[in-house]
């Protein structure tokens, strides 16, 4: 399979386009790609180029062949409501997620997180996981990117990221789920501690239910991935 780069343009057969820096490193320092050979460029859009990279001193070129459509995403839209957790959990979970196809994962602050997160180191934060849903976007072969946000507010991030069917995770829950014809679920996942119990009083009242994933006790990192994969399992494209 060809290397895969993201670049943020439009594609035409016949372009050529100088490849950003980023890209452009990794194709000639990291991979030590030759002339002539090939790539794959995605624009996060659905759009994909089929190319050849011509390398000169100050540029890397790529000559586009021809565009396409991609089509590795799910039918089933996935939302995914994270509580804050530490930068490795997290890291992990947002690569996990965008291969599993994670429509949009939300990070907020929840009563019981750890890890904190003032202001002044937010905006390096949400780059550094856009960045991480990007670097798994090239390598599982998606050319849609996932949108990544930051919720001040569980309360905001549960009313406003609702779908057809609401759940949030507990291992207090009675039932496991079943989505059947459902085209979107969004799913909200306690930090290390679980929410509290304000927190999924919260939750229901919104309109969420509880939701079971098995008889054993699931770490933060693992209940969102895990329920992301029955879904794609019951209602996605899991076959």
């Amino acid at each position: 399979m060809a290397p895969r780069f993201y670049v943020d343009s439009e594609f035409q057969p016949n372009d050529t386009l100088v490849l950003p820096e980023k890209p452009a490193h990794h194709a000639s320092r990291v991979l030590r790609m030759r002339e002539g050979d090939s790539a794959l460029l995605f624009d996060g859009r659905g759009n994909e180029a089929h190319c050849v990279l011509h390398f000169f001193s100050d540029r890397t070129e790529a000559q586009i062949l021809s565009v396409a459509q991609s089509h590795t995403e799910s039918p089933l839209k996935t939302v995914l409501i994270q509580a804050l957790v530490s930068q490795e959990k997290l890291d992990w979970i947002l690569e996990k997620a965008t291969e599993l196809g994670v429509s949009k994962i939300i990070i907020v602050p929840a009563e019981r997180s750890v890890t904190k997160l003032d202001s002044k180191r937010l905006e390096k934060r949400l780059a550094q996981w856009k960045n991480t849903v990007l670097s798994a976007c090239e390598q599982c072969a998606r050319s849609f990117l996932p949108d990544v946000e930051y919720c001040p507010q569980l309360e905001s991030a549960l009313a406003q990221n609702k779908s057809e069917c609401n759940l949030f995770l507990a291992p207090s829950a009675q039932k496991g789920f079943l989505l059947n014809s459902v085209r979107s679920v969004t799913f909200a996942v306690g930090p290390e501690g679980g929410f509290s119990a304000q927190e999924i009083e919260l939750a229901l009242s919104l309109g969420y239910e509880s939701a079971l994933l098995g008889p054993r006790v699931l770490r933060t990192e693992t209940a969102g991935l895990a329920a992301l994969a029955v879904a794609q399992s019951q209602s996605g494209d899991f076959h």
